[in-house]
């Protein structure tokens, strides 16, 4: 695997990483409860299905739609099409748990399966969003951090919350706090959680750049955990 890039840096590739003034933290805070609870489901869970719709605007225009699906291990399955940056895209990852292999239909990459998959895709996604590795893979670029450090590259800080508006029927729990990245300032989050079953329903993001900021929104339409999934879901294509 190639080493890390920097946070966000497929999705922002074009406009040149995090801004150059960024503020910086040395020590990195706990997780809030609820966001260090729903890590922990996603990373013991025999398997979970996520239905995404992504968007972006200002620096990067962009949006996609379709889903991820998390089996037993290192198995996985990301499928979602749209456009990134006016151009049609497409964002493709399968893992078996031995080979991982993904991309773009332009430029595809096979490796072995990283020790850490599971987990760098799910930190990445309770802290920061889908955004970041689906762009990483529509440009051919395997996801960030599946090393088993992700937790050290994403820090949430500042987290507050309070009652959040309906979303789709559900009432919400609405959680903001600042993403730093590699102990830099990176983006402003905030995520609608159902307040039942604590799985996320909405996020927004705005990604802070020197040339200007980017808006990010995610909208979660379907989320299950522990459901049965089809092997066939994770076979890579020789």
């Amino acid at each position: 695997m190639k080493p890390a890039r920097p946070a966000l840096a497929m999705v922002l590739c074009a406009c040149g990483g995090t801004s150059a003034h960024a503020p910086t933290r040395d020590l990195a805070p706990e997780l809030p409860p609820p966001l260090a609870s729903l890590e922990q489901r996603l990373l013991s869970a025999h398997s979970f299905h996520i239905r995404a719709r992504l968007a972006s605007g200002g620096r990067i225009e962009s949006h996609f739609e379709g889903t991820l699906v998390a089996g037993e291990g290192q198995r996985m399955h990301l499928a979602l099409e749209g456009s990134f940056g006016g151009r049609d895209a497409s964002a493709q990852l399968v893992c078996d748990g031995s080979k991982m292999r993904g991309g773009s239909r332009e430029q595809p990459f096979t490796f072995d399966a990283p020790p850490a998959l599971r987990e760098g895709v799910v930190v990445g996604f309770v802290r920061m969003g889908l955004l970041h590795n689906v762009a990483g893979l529509a440009n051919g670029k395997p996801p960030d951090h599946v090393d088993g450090k992700a937790r050290l590259w994403l820090d949430v800080v500042g987290a507050d919350h309070g009652p959040g508006e309906t979303v789709r029927g559900a009432a919400t729990e609405r959680w903001t706090w600042a993403l730093y990245a590699d102990h830099k300032r990176a983006a402003d989050e905030t995520l609608w959680l159902d307040a039942q079953t604590g799985l996320p329903l909405r996020r927004r993001v705005t990604v802070h750049f020197a040339e200007g900021d980017m808006d990010v929104g995610e909208e979660y339409d379907e989320f299950a955990i522990d459901e049965p999934e089809d092997d066939e879901t994770f076979r890579v294509v020789e």
